[in-house]
């Protein structure tokens, strides 16, 4: 079993749903909320030409948002006013029930968790048929010892000063560039990288296109991904690439070295719009990395520099010279990448990084490392992966064309894993759900897909998350919808690993690796004010073996005045809520960082 990080503590909280608005008129048509099923108040209907709820035991109204008769509102939900035969899941052991208060208050066993003792602790699992059962063993291996305590809620340490208060999806990295022993914090702030010494002490600053020594505090242009840092000359210190929007000078590419000098050749461009994704690795297998970036706007999207900022040979790609395979097969086609749609892993088990590139179109592109693209499996019109449209239909992507379901690829971090424990990868994307006929988004789509493009058993079709609470609208300044990045990590007892990622429809989803789904949270399921979820942290915060899910969370609003409070939300492994911690402002669209940033053996996390 993998060892988790992890050490903290103290007592888990149970999970407190948002109150209900007060509405009484249904709108026109289904919408997130529409039937207040943010509490699991009803379902909502609109078949007939304007939405039905239909609500659940103890909710009433025509939008299922009042308490019915023997029930009583408490945190938002329904209760109710004395003890019944279940009321707190006794029927499974669950817990006990005491309405001495005038309403239902459930001692949950151990193992259950939630207002009714319907969910289940860590360590343990729903038997499927509505009771917990103890794990028998762990996802992880626990620290010596075990878990001293619950799982603490985060006490802010340090606000680290710096330029602008946006930090686009660029999460923190933590790392010892100068190999001292000791870890500092690496984070890209609009125009400036910075880094700082654990204890928040500033290191030094670079502003975008300048040397840490130059005067300079701001750039000209912003950095909107994460700054990959490593090794990459293999000298023993680290160094930093950052991706930016092309700035006054034509630059939107640099790495630094650990003291904040740009090294020689840097800056340089690719293209003249924006980088929002870039990951190194050592493709050709020399000892030295290369920097792999993905681009806006029209093709070709993907490049790979060497480190003396010269373009490696066979790309950048889609280059239709090297691509596209004979006629009358379709040719290769790209169009930009508007997340960090680039990721590397060895695809093919050659021993050499592969190159996953996905895009603002109807598919994706993997590349060897010399820029030569993937073939299709047997049976695909298009005999390479980079020209085959992604119709859920597994049918008519094969075909090549036709009417029906299929995603783009706008906003879609790749992920790759060897999900089936067949020794192979599978590749993990979350795409734009739309049709052929028509643009409009319809949610999210969750793929899992082996190299060839054939589906594993669970994944055909793809599935569908429910629609968009928000796709195209005006959030305010610098705030985005929901951008699907999917996360990997074994969640419970089976060996197996699950997929964890957030979804237009205000969920965060966490499926099996088979296809089922093991659980969803909401995270936002209003559009006014609109909340969005970031990618997940899958990690064991304290220590017991079993991990826990670590996201933050983001408001619509005006710079430093958050619709709605954001937060920092710890769940435990079956999706169930233990600690929120409200964060400064409109919060964090990026994912959090965890580390063990000043060397106690405690675990910090980095915002």
């Amino acid at each position: 079993m993998p060892g988790c990080p992890g050490r903290s503590a103290l007592l888990p909280v149970f999970l407190v749903l948002s109150a209900c608005d007060g509405g009484t008129t249904t709108p026109p048509t289904c919408g997130p909320n529409a039937c207040n099923e943010a509490v699991g108040g009803g379902t909502c209907d609109d078949s007939t030409g304007r939405a039905v709820c239909t609500c659940r035991a103890g909710y009433a109204g025509t939008t299922c948002r009042d308490c019915a008769d023997g029930y009583v509102a408490r945190d938002g939900a329904c209760f109710p006013a004395t003890c019944g035969a279940d009321s707190c899941n006794e029927s499974h052991g669950g817990g006990t029930c005491d309405a001495s208060s005038g309403t239902v208050v459930c001692t949950c066993r151990e193992g259950y968790l939630g207002p009714t003792c319907r969910s289940c602790a860590a360590g343990w699992h729903p038997d499927g048929s509505g009771g917990c059962a103890r794990d028998a063993r762990t996802a992880c291996e626990p620290l010596p010892g075990g878990s001293t305590s619950d799982v603490q809620a985060p006490v802010l340490r340090a606000t680290l000063p710096a330029s602008w208060d946006e930090n686009w999806l660029a999460s923190p990295a933590v790392a010892d560039p100068d190999g001292d022993g000791a870890n500092e914090i690496v984070a890209a702030r609009h125009s400036v990288l910075y880094v700082w010494n654990a204890d928040g002490t500033r290191r030094w600053r670079a502003a975008w296109g300048h040397d840490a020594s130059d005067p300079e505090d701001h750039g000209s242009t912003r950095m909107y991904a994460s700054p990959a840092v490593g090794d990459f000359d293999h000298d023993g210190d680290l160094e930093i690439a950052a991706g930016a929007h092309t700035d006054d000078d034509g630059t939107n590419l640099a790495v630094w070295d650990h003291t904040g000098a740009l090294l020689p050749g840097w800056p340089t461009a690719f293209g003249d719009t924006e980088i929002r994704a870039l990951a190194a690795g050592d493709l050709d297998g020399d000892g030295f990395a290369e920097i792999v970036v993905n681009k806006t706007s029209d093709g070709p999207t993907t490049a790979v520099f060497e480190l003396d900022g010269t373009l490696r040979p066979g790309w950048p790609q889609v280059n239709h010279a090297t691509c596209d395979p004979p006629p009358p097969a379709e040719a290769c086609w790209d169009f930009g990448g508007y997340g960090q749609n680039v990721g590397l892993a060895d695809l093919d088990g050659d021993g050499r990084l592969d190159v996953i590139s996905t895009y603002d179109a109807i598919g994706f592109g993997l590349f060897h490392d010399d820029g030569s693209p993937f073939p299709t499996a047997p049976g695909f019109a298009d005999r390479v992966v980079t020209a085959v449209e992604a119709y859920h239909d597994l049918a008519l992507s094969q075909q090549g064309w036709g009417n029906g379901d299929r995603s783009e690829f706008t906003d879609s971090p790749p992920a790759a894993a060897d999900l089936d424990g067949d020794g192979h990868l599978e590749l993990v994307l979350v795409g734009d759900h739309e049709h052929s006929e028509s643009t409009t988004n319809r949610g999210n789509t969750f793929w899992v897909l082996r190299p060839d493009l054939t589906r594993p058993p669970g994944w055909d079709p793809p599935i569908d998350s429910d629609p968009p609470v928000v796709y195209d609208a005006d959030l305010g300044a610098n705030i985005l919808p929901v951008q699907p990045a999917p996360s990997l990590g074994n969640l419970d007892e089976d060996d197996r690993i699950e997929i964890v990622a957030p979804s237009y429809d205000g969920y965060l989803y966490a499926f099996d690796a088979d296809g089922t789904r093991q659980w969803r949270f909401p995270f936002g399921r209003t559009a006014d004010p609109f909340t969005g979820g970031s990618e997940a942290l899958i990690a064991d915060l304290n220590g017991d073996g079993v991990p826990e899910v670590t996201f933050c969370t983001w408001s619509s609003g005006a710079p430093r005045e958050p619709d709605a409070p954001a937060h920092l939300v710890i769940l435990n492994n079956n999706g169930v809520e233990l600690q929120r911690v409200e964060l400064f402002g409109r919060g964090s669209m990026a994912a959090p960082t965890l580390a063990d940033l000043d060397g106690d053996h405690d675990l910090e996390l980095i915002v």
